[in-house]
């Protein structure tokens, strides 16, 4: 049997880059080199694409990382800022890496599309609904999907009056955040007005619009979904030095992650019929996974859905699938068989 022909997207020009290049690396490195003929992309933080036409030997995908970009020389070395798609090697699917910004949002895989290149999870519809929160909301609410209370501020005639009213309306503490930010990065958590005032003040340098959202104290979890697979078990987000889970809290240790979380066999059930529901509504094709609040009720709340969830060995939905015997080399198998079959 001929091997498939891979290309790693990884990097990108969001926030995210480092955080991609991670997931990007562990994918490679446990992929089955007798199935698949890989050749890793690294797209840099200003533009640059990076590749080479050659496929990674043995030796070198046991042993990727980023030095492997560095690395590259000679005629098969290829460095191009914003490339037409075509000077790719040629490839049966792509594995998108990526997150955040440009890479998560609907733009690559809208490139892919007109290229003609099949790649893994979600379309460009609904990587773009999803990417932003406002519109995710509105989808959630149309139906049928329960989401925080939500009120939007904008830049352009912005005043503390419109402030005032927002929090009167949702109350503190209050969830302000830039829309369409990634990995938990440019939001905050306001207890007053005067802090509201400041985060509101920081996010609208870099954004025309926030969303403010109101609080639900509890429980924080998040549950993965995959088309055609045993529902995954959620996670629990523990805080240990922080608040919420922020991205401080994912990536630096400052939370506890329990997968399986210690939930009732009920409210387990009902996380993962969310998680099935919010994808199901946005459109997603392949995999996604929502992050939840539970209030002190057991109520469930939806606060959006990633739709490249991270896939770095030691992420959520890498270790939610090892819970149902999928390793993390068979999650990479499941994820590109059922990517090839999407109808896009």
């Amino acid at each position: 049997m001929s091997r498939l022909r891979v290309l790693v997207l990884m990097g990108g020009p969001s926030t995210e880059h480092d955080i991609s290049v991670i997931s990007g690396t562990g994918v490679v490195r446990a992929m089955d080199g007798t199935k698949y003929n890989i050749h890793p992309v690294l797209i840099q933080k200003e533009g640059t694409w990076i590749w080479s036409s050659r496929e990674l030997s043995p030796y070198q995908k046991d042993n990727f990382s980023e030095n492997y970009f560095n690395s590259l020389e000679g005629s098969s070395t290829r460095r191009e800022k914003s490339p037409a798609l075509s000077l790719l090697p040629d490839c049966d699917i792509a594995f998108l890496a990526l997150h955040g910004k440009w890479g998560e949002d609907g733009h690559v895989q809208a490139l892919l599309e007109n290229w003609g290149i099949p790649y893994t999870g979600c379309g460009l519809l609904a990587s773009a609904l999803a990417m932003d929160k406002i519109r995710c909301k509105d989808i959630y609410r149309a139906n049928g999907v329960p989401t925080p209370a939500q009120r939007v501020l904008w830049r352009e005639g912005f005043r503390g009056d419109d402030l005032v009213a927002t929090a009167d309306a949702l109350g503190y503490p209050l969830v302000i955040k830039d829309p369409i930010g990634g990995s938990s990065i440019g939001m905050g958590i306001a207890k007053n007005i005067e802090e509201a005032e400041f985060i509101v003040a920081s996010l609208f340098k870099d954004s025309d619009r926030l969303l403010c959202e109101k609080f639900i104290s509890g429980t924080e979890a998040s549950c993965g979904y995959i088309d055609g697979m045993p529902a995954l078990p959620p996670t629990e987000m523990r805080m240990t030095t922080r608040e919420y889970f922020d991205f401080e809290a994912k990536y630096n240790g400052e939370c506890r992650e329990v997968t399986p979380a210690e939930f009732s066999p009920d409210l387990t059930q009902r996380i993962q019929e969310l998680a099935k529901n919010a994808h199901r509504a946005l459109g997603c094709a392949g995999y996604s996974r929502t992050d939840v609040r539970i209030d002190k009720q057991g109520g469930l709340w939806a606060l959006e859905t990633n739709t490249l969830p991270g896939m770095t060995p030691s992420s959520l939905l890498p270790a939610q699938a090892a819970c149902i015997g999928v390793s993390y080399s068979q999650l990479i198998d499941v994820i590109i068989d059922i990517s090839l079959k999407i109808k896009r």
